[in-house]
């Protein structure tokens, strides 16, 4: 069964908003990549807001759906934080990295009030959230869920650079790991003296 005209251009957007950027991608574009009619585009999102928005939902559900399926396998604590570099490892080889966040990208390419701000807000949001629930039992978890979050961030700038992401993600994960056992109380802190 041949994916639905929606499912094209959500992915002919995917493939073009990622790699080129949400503001210089046009519609016709997409709808070239697509290989459907303009009207398809504003039958299915209402105009390019709309697409974007869904763009950035698609990509928050399916990064959510990968996490999930890898933080179920994590038994305690420490590691199902750490799930969150192993999520990102797989999602590299799955969907590539080369330009970083989808959800920042979205950030610094949309006026405040566009449909999709909030979408990527949402999205980031999620991150210290979820690290919150999966790191229930852990000593100063507040803490640890900052330090990780901005290990998490920095390895996706790092990424967006050109690093590497199996050299890249698997160092940041071992910072996250000194990061929370520092919180546990047998290292110095990250944010002590």
């Amino acid at each position: 069964m041949s994916p639905s005209a929606r499912e094209r251009i959500l992915s002919a957007a995917d493939e073009l908003f990622y790699g080129d950027g949400i503001a210089t991608t046009g519609v016709d574009a997409v709808v070239d990549r697509a290989g459907v009619a303009l009207g398809s585009v504003y039958n299915n999102f209402g105009g390019k807001d709309g697409l974007v928005e869904a763009y950035l939902r698609r990509r928050d559900h399916l990064w959510r759906a990968t996490w999930e399926r890898v933080a179920a396998d994590a038994a305690t604590p420490h590691e199902r934080v750490l799930s969150v570099f192993d999520a990102l490892l797989e999602w590299c080889r799955d969907h590539g990295s080369d330009q970083g966040c989808a959800q920042v990208a979205g950030l610094l390419q949309l006026p405040a009030g566009h449909p999709a701000v909030a979408v990527a807000r949402s999205h980031k949001e999620h991150l210290t959230h979820r690290l919150t629930e999966l790191g229930a039992g852990l000593n100063g978890v507040r803490s640890v869920v900052e330090d990780v979050a901005i290990v998490y961030e920095g390895v996706l700038v790092r990424l967006l650079l050109g690093s590497r992401p199996d050299e890249a993600i698997p160092r940041a994960r071992k910072l996250a790991e000194i990061a929370i056992t520092a919180h546990s109380g047998t290292v110095t802190s990250l944010g002590e003296g």
